[in-house]
């Protein structure tokens, strides 16, 4: 009960920003944005000293303390960009954070009284506007008391929620340190070997577009790797066997699949076609793993399916044949069973169906985890994100013995650290709630767990901007190299050109949020198109750029919104997952959604949809008209096998027959096509050769019927490879958006509690 004594902190404020220390949220003219962990407590910290400089070292001291495991260095720079970009501040011209170079930061802001300070708080009466000199100054000693006691109270509690999970002090270990990146980490059962994918073999001087990851070994103790691949086929994903003996991995070598070799290298053979994430049963006697597209969500229905392969060879059984998907197995410890990540509900996005599930291989049934509702009662709802607010769990990485738990990484705040949950061996039934194994500004993925306890895991580095490369549509050849158009660490996605080429679309959460942005390409200049903190997606610019529609999250359901020059955006389409063409007179656009996903035309001023192409059981997405108005390309997902690119004519009856569609490729089922101007030609993205590349399809300009074999427009098989966030051709240019990743591999070990 409060008593008169106590108080709560009053919020601090500066600029458009609104801190709460003790509710530790920070909003910006009363929107929330995310900013958790060492960045919020390094603003607190700030907050309480305006103008004073702060050192390296101290921070060290207060929050990266003997329990928190990560490369300081590389941690502090981490969670001051972050800090930045929740800001919108910089290192040149700082408004806020002002950085002291090697010694450390100052709050260079004006601190503000809050606009209703609570009654019991004695706080300088404020209207808003900034304090006079004396008053900064009684603020100024009156606020550090407050925070200091936050901060520290954030930090104590944070040790003692982590090391409450430990058996015993950790010993952290770099493994790597490698220029690219190194990830997937697989321990040797006895923790003497870790293998893992790497770039290490390729040099600065090589093209960024080319190249890729081959597997590698070494010992955990020290030493130099021992290459185990050659062909840079996109190795990754190892797992060691019971005896240590074998290494089975996914490779795109042979069109992609499942292979195994010697643990010290040798001749690599084909398990099973297609699949990722393969796993040995603790007999080693099988290999668990699962198919389906990575870039689709595992709660849209025939996104993935789980599979078990006799390693010698035979045919693969598939296992939990009743979800709609199944993704991620892990052997259970018994190796009857696997945990995965399954979803039961015939329709998309619903969060009550996606869980953890305990799953016996021999279809005799299956037990619902709990782990989904863990998480959200202990506040890592695994759906809250800034980019795609939809239902998921964390990808299960290994089932520990010692203790039965089972290590995950989930997002909290800007950052992924490592998590545990008990899973009873018995019930198949969550214990407990999460414990933390990690806590740091930077992304820790991908654990692997040895006997011992001892733990590897990838810490990675990745952002995602914009790239133009000069293109002949019609031609089918690049006329120069890919220039990068957006900079800095947010992330960017989803871009569309206008018609003339003279703007560009895109998606980037630099504002806290995944938000429409506009660039106007001559200039360089950008503005937000509609700043909201709800999640922007997938924006589709009318021919000459001056109106842009584009997709909003709200809550449970996706929207349509139009935004008109001079006026705020409108709704146009309740239940329509996204615009992806306009007619000829941008009167209309084409739009797909519904169960199973069906395109259909959305006349803009009456509202009114009339649908062209749809399949009674297979999902069809991504339309796009030709130059001419007469043919129609669009996507055909089929479950669990990836998807088509099709064409039909568009001046027929609608909705368009079956009878009347033509297939132009295979690929996979977020994959879609643009036309040439000339309408001969249709590029589309597929990962036919392995990887994510740009390919081109000649045809015929009356019959539609296919000329030539398909061709590489443009390959993408390096450090910089297509992450499926969309991508635009217009006026002599394909934009899309590429992946940069950098990053080394970790090893902690527990020792004997003192």
């Amino acid at each position: 009960m409060e008593t008169k004594h106590e108080s709560r902190p009053a919020p601090l404020v500066f600029g458009p920003f609104e801190l709460d220390p003790r509710a530790g949220e920070l909003r910006k003219r009363g929107a929330r944005v995310r900013l958790a962990g060492q960045p919020l407590q390094i603003l607190l910290l700030l907050l309480t000293r305006p103008g004073d400089l702060v050192t390296r070292e101290e921070l060290r001291d207060r929050l990266w303390s003997d329990g928190t495991f990560v490369d300081f260095e590389h941690g502090l720079n981490a969670a001051i960009n972050k800090l930045r970009r929740a800001l919108g501040d910089s290192a040149e011209h700082p408004r806020y954070v002002e950085t002291t170079p090697g010694r450390g930061y100052r709050f260079v802001g004006t601190l503000e009284a809050a606009a209703s300070p609570p009654p019991a708080q004695e706080a300088p009466a404020g209207t808003g506007e900034p304090l006079s000199t004396e008053r900064r100054h009684a603020l100024r000693w009156a606020v550090p008391g407050i925070a200091l006691c936050i901060v520290a109270a954030l930090v104590v509690t944070s040790q003692l929620r982590d090391s409450s999970a430990r058996q015993g002090p950790w010993k952290l270990t770099r493994l790597t340190a490698d220029p690219g990146i190194s990830d997937h980490p697989a321990l040797s059962p006895d923790g003497s070997l870790v293998a893992y994918a790497s770039d290490r073999s390729l040099t600065n001087d090589r093209d960024p577009l080319m190249g890729g990851l081959d597997l590698h070994v070494k010992q955990v103790a020290g030493g130099s790797p021992v290459r185990l691949t050659f062909d840079g086929a996109d190795n990754q994903m190892p797992d060691f066997s019971p005896d240590g003996s074998r290494i089975v991995f996914r490779s795109a070598r042979e069109g992609g699949g499942i292979f195994e070799m010697p643990t010290l290298g040798g001749h690599a053979r084909l398990v099973a076609r297609d699949g990722f994430n393969p796993r040995f049963s603790p007999d080693g006697s099988h290999v668990a793993y699962w198919i389906g597209p990575r870039s689709v969500a595992a709660s849209v229905p025939g996104s993935g399916a789980v599979w078990v392969v006799p390693t010698g060879g035979g045919q693969p059984k598939r296992v939990g044949e009743n979800f709609s998907t199944a993704r991620h197995p892990i052997w259970h410890p018994d190796g009857k069973h696997l945990l995965l990540v399954g979803y039961t509900s015939a329709k998309a996005f619903d969060s009550s169906e996606i869980d953890w599930w305990v799953v016996a291989t021999d279809g005799s049934g299956a037990v619902r985890t709990g782990a989904h509702q863990a998480l959200i009662q202990a506040g890592l709802e695994p759906n809250s994100s800034t980019r795609t607010p939809i239902p998921a769990v964390p990808q299960p990485r290994c089932w520990s013995t010692p203790g039965n738990k089972v290590t995950f990484s989930i997002q909290s705040g800007d950052s992924w650290n490592l998590w545990e949950l008990e899973v009873s061996p018995r019930t198949g039934k969550v214990l407990g709630v999460p414990q933390r194994i990690t806590v740091g500004a930077g992304n820790e993925l991908r654990a692997a767990c040895a006997s011992g306890g001892a733990l590897a895991f990838a810490k990675v580095d990745t952002r995602t901007d914009i790239w133009s490369l000069p293109f002949d549509l019609d031609r089918g050849v690049a006329t120069g190299t890919p220039l990068r158009i957006t900079e800095g660490p947010p992330w960017h996605e989803n871009p569309s050109l206008s018609g003339d080429g003279r703007f560009l679309a895109f998606v980037s959460d630099r504002s806290g949020a995944a938000n429409v942005w506009l660039r106007e390409l001559a200039t360089g200049k950008e503005l937000t198109v509609a700043s909201s903190p709800l999640v922007q997606r997938f924006p589709l610019s009318d021919p000459s750029g001056g109106r842009i529609v584009f997709s909003v999250y709200e809550k449970d359901k996706r929207v349509l919104y139009l935004s008109v020059p001079g006026g705020a955006p409108e709704k146009i389409c309740e239940g329509c997952l996204r615009a992806t063409d306009w007619s000829l007179d941008a009167r209309s656009l084409l739009v797909f959604g519904g169960d199973p996903y069906h395109i259909a035309l959305l006349d803009i001023p009456s509202r009114r949809r009339r649908p062209v192409v749809k399949h009674p059981l297979h999902q069809v997405l991504y339309g796009r008209f030709s130059p001419d108005r007469r043919w129609i390309s669009f996507t055909v997902r089929v479950p669990h096998a990836g998807g088509r690119i099709v064409i039909a004519p568009a001046d027929g009856p609608k909705p368009i027959d079956e009878s009347a569609w033509f297939t132009i490729a295979e690929a996979g089922p977020d994959d879609y096509a643009n036309w040439s101007p000339d309408g001969k030609t249709l590029y589309f993205t597929s990962a036919k050769d392995g990887y994510s590349c740009l390919w081109g399809q000649r045809v015929d300009a009356t019959s539609r019927r296919l000329v030539g074999e398909a061709f590489a427009a443009h390959h993408l098989h390096g450090r910089l490879s297509f992450g499926h966030g969309g991508w635009s051709a217009a006026h002599g240019r394909i934009d899309l958006p590429l992946v940069e990743t950098a990053g080394n591999l970790w090893l902690m070990s527990r020792t004997t509690a003192r």
